[in-house]
């Protein structure tokens, strides 16, 4: 069986953050984002994307719809971000369900308790707010069903996934 050679996540990074920065806002897939790389490597070279390079280079790097990409379009950003914190929101609602909202009473008078459902409760609010504003996942996908993004994929030889891949 053979191993692959432990890459640094920065190398990883850098190859993954070269590819995508070409595609520009049409962003790659992740079969054509991955390159040569391992799908640990490219979870490690995204990481680390996230984490210093997004910084040093003060753009974004972003999954929508299905497409990486290197950006600071607003809508694509705020697509990202808003389905994001709906996914990590579905997961605090989960850990309450399961872990918190069915304790004993008296165990709700423990302090860490305390502090894990008014946490809790700060993400539901803080979500709420976002929602009432407008910035929920569902209506990031409807603003960005009304405006479609024109894609340059087949004239850059690549097959263009068109809508099969966009949900």
């Amino acid at each position: 069986m053979a191993t692959t050679r432990r890459q640094a996540a920065h190398d990883s990074g850098q190859d993954i953050w070269n590819r995508v920065v070409k595609a520009g806002d049409d962003g790659l897939p992740r079969e054509e984002a991955i390159g040569r790389n391992t799908p640990a490597q490219f979870e490690r070279g995204k990481a680390w994307i996230r984490d210093y390079q997004c910084g040093n280079k003060k753009t974004g790097f972003v999954l929508v719809h299905s497409h990486y990409a290197v950006t600071n379009n607003v809508e694509m950003n705020k697509l990202y971000v808003t389905t994001r914190l709906d996914t990590l929101f579905k997961s605090v609602k989960r850990l309450y369900k399961c872990a918190l909202a069915n304790l004993p009473p008296d165990a709700k008078s423990d302090l860490s308790i305390m502090v894990l459902l008014k946490t809790c409760d700060d993400i539901f609010a803080a979500m709420k707010f976002l929602e009432e504003a407008g910035f929920s996942a569902q209506a990031a996908a409807e603003a960005a069903q009304e405006r479609p993004r024109t894609s340059t994929a087949a004239g850059r030889g690549r097959r263009a996934s068109g809508a099969a891949g966009r949900k």
